[in-house]
């Protein structure tokens, strides 16, 4: 299963050890939103790839 972590802004250390669990066993990849001008085609890209999105504040 391919997971995909969006961050809309920098994750803290209890974001970081959650993101940790949920990719345990995984392929995981990662967007940052947060960022100058993310690219938000390559998000969308990414999401249709992934089989499942979590999204973090």
């Amino acid at each position: 299963m391919k997971i995909l972590q969006v961050y809309r802004s920098e994750p803290n250390d209890d974001v970081k050890t959650l993101v940790g669990i949920l990719n345990r066993d995984r392929n995981a990849d990662e967007f940052s939103l947060y960022g100058e001008n993310p690219n938000y085609d390559e998000l969308v890209q990414k999401i249709f790839d992934a089989d499942k999105t979590v999204c973090w504040w």
